[in-house]
């Protein structure tokens, strides 16, 4: 006979692992989707940028209540309220045209991926012990890189023109509805002096720069890396292969870096992945057009969020109750920051010098990451 524990243990990482599961098929979809619709529409690099952050900004303006609204109503009805919104959103800007009725909807679609994003990581790291955290945000940032790998891969299919790809989006958002009511649930316990994400930021200012840096390269690479590949003569096809390989090789690569972070060292890990990360963007100019860009896109993926699967483990290893709820709504908001800082920087600089300086970019933020955390020793937080 299955134990209470371990049922509440079981369903608590289904519910979180489907849930935001489905919704990151979408959520890379989407991603990529917008972007080539509004170039083949001819608008600017910089108002794509400016569209992408505006999802941001929704994160980013989440963040801070998702404590209270977690506290108040518990995190399974604001998972159920962020799907509904998602599938909303999706709905509107498959009808109306870009970029200004856009620009609204990706600001709400931003705010309910974001929630739903911080419910999900909270229910596995209050589930996870000092152990096996590493392993089981290994677990969770795999899935992540499977579902969102999907996303890229089902445009070549439908093309980016018609209802079809915005139909299969709304599809995989609606199915996160089942896992929520079926299984049981254990939420964060209410123990833990502040849930202030003020706190938490003072507490591990870096932590938190790791994550942003991740962020940046997430919604900098999906904008524009299609793009680069095709202005330097790539097939459409083939550059979204490019990308699915990389995000779906976290699915090989996440767990040992987990566990060679539960065994070794997370501040480490983290230190070699940025510097693998700043060392690889560098050579994507000489590596486009050759067969070495699949592996070395497969290096940079795992590079760069190796970074993001031992950040979230440090946070279980730092916070405890309110503080990590609170500390999951930050990381939620540090996406915000990252893709409102990211993608009109990236914009500005490929409208101003070409495209190609869009991997100097990439590596221009993690090297920045690496000079913050050479400052504090290689340290990455100070541990509870």
């Amino acid at each position: 006979m299955i134990s209470t524990d371990t049922r509440i243990f079981t369903g608590t990482l289904v519910a979180a692992l489907a849930t935001v599961g489905v919704c990151d098929v979408a959520f890379g979809l989407t991603l990529q989707l917008q972007p080539l619709i509004m170039d083949a529409r001819g608008i600017p690099a910089w108002l794509i940028g400016v569209n992408t952050a505006a999802g941001a900004m929704g994160v980013l303006t989440a963040g801070p209540v998702l404590p209270r609204l977690i506290a108040a109503w518990g995190a399974r009805r604001v998972a159920f309220i962020s799907i509904l919104v998602i599938v909303g959103c999706l709905a509107a800007m498959a009808l109306l045209p870009p970029p200004w009725w856009w620009f609204g909807f990706r600001f709400f679609l931003g705010a309910a991926i974001g929630s739903l994003f911080t419910v999900s990581e909270t229910w596995v790291l209050t589930v996870a012990t000092d152990a096996n955290r590493g392993r089981l945000m290994g677990i969770y940032t795999s899935m992540l890189s499977v579902t969102f790998a999907v996303g890229p891969t089902i445009l070549p299919f439908t093309g980016i023109e018609g209802l079809l790809p915005w139909l299969i989006c709304i599809g995989f958002v609606a199915a996160g509805l089942v896992p929520l009511a079926l299984v049981s649930i254990q939420d964060a316990s209410g123990e833990g002096e502040h849930g202030s994400i003020l706190h938490v930021l003072r507490r591990a200012p870096m932590l938190f720069a790791c994550i942003a840096a991740a962020t940046i390269f997430d919604s900098v690479i999906i904008s524009f890396f299609s793009i680069f590949a095709q202005r330097n003569g790539i097939a459409l096809a083939s550059a979204s292969s490019m990308l699915a390989a990389g995000i779906v090789s976290g699915v090989v690569c996440f767990y040992p870096l987990g566990m060679w972070a539960d065994r070794w060292s997370k501040n480490g890990v983290v230190l070699l992945c940025a510097l693998t990360t700043v060392l690889s963007c560098l050579l994507l100019p000489i590596a486009i057009t050759s067969p070495f860009i699949w592996p070395l896109v497969v290096v940079i993926f795992n590079g760069a969020f190796g970074v993001y699967v031992v950040a979230l483990a440090i946070i279980g290893d730092v916070f405890k109750g309110k503080d990590m709820v609170a500390a999951s709504a930050t990381v939620a908001a540090m996406w915000g920051l990252g893709g409102i800082i990211g993608p009109p920087i990236a914009g500005t600089v490929i409208d101003t010098f070409s495209i190609n300086a869009f991997p100097l970019v990439l590596a221009g933020f993690y090297a920045l990451l690496l000079l913050g955390l050479l400052a504090q020793g290689g340290r990455v937080a100070r541990t509870a």
